[in-house]
This record gives structure tokens, sequence and C-alpha cells, in this order.
């Protein structure tokens, strides 16, 4: 879980470069090819993509062993930074700099991983806290999901994204982004997941439809009932299209 970068006075000695790199206390021999590390993170998360950790492999933040055949094999520590990296994404909506930079600090030694869910981010320039009604640029989304610029506007051709007047995106954009490159890493075309952003832009069309009234009241009262209102609808829909969603693959496999 994530924990607080705690400062360590610098009398307590050690050198850096005598310590392994961060969790020290977890082994670090290589035995895990990386189809079994993403087994091992999957109830957390289902749908890291191995293009994903190659990506963290790329930008630093993580350091597989390389066999002669240049097969990657990772360790249980391996896979507890990985962890790390992905929750400080999920959670924190921390880019890849901040991340990388916190892992310097647990690397060194000059910070320690304690107080469970405290951690303290590292400046960013205000991208730690993503806040609803935010609005990203491309290369803020990039930074923030680990994927390229090229990638995003991709999904801006094929219709996935919708940038305003600017260029920038919203918030949502993060996961839309996340969830997308996912999928197609499992082999669904941009295509597809277009008509399940109609799908979800009917919808939401809908709902808000169905609390004109009380939108057309412009109280704060008002104002709140409908953010509570479309809150519920649309996890009761998500949830109605899961149930389908189930039933179908399950009438399908059979």
């Amino acid at each position: 879980m994530p924990r607080d970068l705690a400062q360590i006075p610098e009398e307590s000695g050690g050198s850096p470069a005598e310590q392994l790199s961060w969790p020290q206390d977890i082994s670090h021999e290589p035995t895990l090819k990386i189809g079994e590390v993403r087994a091992m993170v999957s109830g957390e998360f289902p749908f890291l993509a191995a293009s994903k950790i190659r990506h963290f492999e790329n930008e630093g933040l993580i350091t597989p062993y390389r066999t002669p055949s240049n097969q990657r094999l990772f360790s249980l520590a391996d896979v507890e930074r990985l962890r790390f990296i992905l929750i400080e994404q999920r959670d924190r909506y921390a880019h890849l700099a901040q991340i990388k930079e916190m892992l310097r600090q647990l690397d060194s030694g000059a910070a320690t991983y304690e107080h469970p869910a405290r951690m303290h981010a590292v400046d960013g320039g205000g991208l730690a806290a993503v806040r609803p009604g935010t609005r990203l640029s491309k290369v803020e989304l990039s930074q923030l999901v680990g994927v390229s610029i090229q990638k995003i506007e991709s999904y801006i051709t094929a219709g996935l994204l919708t940038p305003d007047s600017r260029g920038r995106l919203t918030a949502q954009a993060i996961d839309i982004v996340r969830y997308a490159a996912a999928l197609e890493e499992l082999g669904m075309p941009p295509r597809q997941l277009r008509a399940v952003h109609t799908s979800a832009h009917a919808h939401a069309v809908a709902l808000v439809n169905m609390l004109a009234l009380e939108r057309a009241r412009k109280t704060p009262l008002a104002q709140e009932r409908v953010l509570a209102a479309t809150g519920e609808l649309s996890a009761l829909l998500t949830h109605y299209y899961h149930a389908l969603l189930m039933e179908n693959i399950d009438m399908e496999l059979r």
C-alpha cells in the first residue's frame, strides 16, 4: 500500500551504492516471466498490459534482469515496485516524473516507506491531484497515463476523446486512455471502442434529460440533487451493462 516518504537523518549511515534498489526487504532473485508478473497483480490491475510494464522499464522505473537470450525476468521486489507505480498512477494521478523521483528517494535511502495511505507527493507542477473539471493538455495526459502523444492523437482521430476549443481534454480522459490502451493491447480495435463511446454519449444525454425539470430550477439544492441523481443513475446503468455483458459472454461460450 502507498506510504509516506519519511526523511531519514543523515547520521543513520549506510552508503546508497551498497544498498539494493527498493524494496530492500523483499527477494531480488529474478525468477518471474512478464506473464507471471501480470497474473500476480491482476486482482488489483486486471487491465495491465505487458507493453505498459515494458514502458516503465524504458523510463527507468523498473529494471528486470535480462537473460543471455534477452528474456526479461522479474523478482518479487520488482513486482512490489510495479504495484507502487500503478497505485500512484491510479490513486493519486501522479505522473511518471514524480514517481521516478519517489523511487529515487526510496532507492537511495533518502526516504522510507511508512504509514499506509498517506504518501507525500513530490512536487510535479500541480499534476499530482487531478480534480473533476480539470483540463489537460496532450502532453500532461501522456505523462499521467504513460502512453505516447501519438497514441492520444490516434484516439482523438478515432473519436474516443473530444478535445475542447483549446485542444485540452477532461480529467476523465485519464481513465479513458488507460482502458482504451489496455483493451487495444488485448485485441479490441478503436472502431469497436468507438461504438462503446457512442453508446455512452447516448445514455449520458438520456440521463441528463431525465433530470431536466430539476436542472431548470437552478438552485444550489436542486444542483446537489442533480449531481446525486446522476451519480446514482450512472452507477446503476454501469452495473446493468456489466450484468448484460457477462450474460452475453456466458451465452457465447456455451
